[in-house]
């Protein structure tokens, strides 16, 4: 599949192995993963610059935590979809990032077909949300 037909996502998490993890289970499906940070302020940055169609956010970050950048990149990005990536499964953290504009989370130490599942649905959400993007996906 072409890049330009695939959804664009950019991955912050400050962990290594899990962008590299995230990026390989990625790989071959309908996504392009765009960009990579490695805290909430270089990744909203990032995201302001690439403007992904959907940003996987750890929630436990240096420098900027990611309920702190997904408040900052819902105020710029309103159309892009943030799926929080997470170690903590604490339904109170689950439910402040839903609050603050996540459409969804993975929970870690993850899976690969649960991260296609939750992606695939991020994917049609998105197709749902901006129709002009269906345009690419034909």
């Amino acid at each position: 599949m072409k890049t330009e037909n695939k959804i664009r996502v950019v991955i912050v998490d400050d962990y290594d192995m899990t962008r590299t993890l995230l990026k390989i289970i990625l790989r071959g499906e309908q996504f392009d993963v765009i960009g990579e940070a490695t805290d909430g302020q270089s990744g909203v940055e990032m995201c302001l610059k690439l403007k992904p169609d959907i940003i996987l956010l750890d929630v436990i970050m240096p420098i900027m935590n990611g309920i702190d950048a997904l408040e900052k990149i819902r105020a710029h990005l309103p159309q892009t979809l943030v799926m929080m990536v997470t170690g903590n499964d604490d339904e109170s953290v689950v439910n402040e990032a839903i609050k603050k504009g996540a459409s969804g989370y993975i929970v870690k130490p993850f899976n690969t077909a649960s991260v296609i599942e939750t992606m695939n649905q991020a994917r049609e959400k998105f197709i749902l949300r901006n129709p002009a993007s269906l345009q690419n996906q034909v």
